[in-house]
């Protein structure tokens, strides 16, 4: 009975620190106003499913170079109109938080690398 009691007592102990982990791993906020139609989400390869929105494959882009955690994302929109050209910006401004680790690895991959180049 006692090897019982000492085994759950560990159980939660475990879990504990487990969480304590997740919970100190600080955020980093994220706002990027992506072009009209020249972003690597854009491109043939994401729109083998053509109900997928922008945002849906915003979002497979990430998880496919390893990002899968977005917290608080969200996606508003401007009513500017800057220009008709893929290069232009779009109406979208794409704002989420990561971890400190998606983070770093966020701005190994285009076009974050270059957007966030300081």
């Amino acid at each position: 009975m006692n090897f019982i009691k000492l085994l759950i007592f560990f159980s939660f102990g475990f879990t504990a620190c487990n969480n304590v982990e997740v919970m100190s791993d600080k955020t980093e906020t994220i706002s990027y106003k992506p072009t009209q139609c020249s972003e690597p989400w854009d491109e043939t390869e994401y729109f083998a499913n053509p109900n997928l929105s922008r945002e849906e494959r915003f979002k497979l882009y990430l998880k496919n170079n390893g990002i899968v955690n977005l917290l608080e994302f969200k996606n508003t929109k401007d009513d500017n109109v800057n220009c008709t050209a893929c290069n232009c910006p779009s109406s979208d401004t794409f704002s989420f938080k990561l971890s400190q680790t998606d983070y770093v690895k966020i701005l190994t991959i285009e076009p974050f690398k270059t957007f966030f180049k300081k």
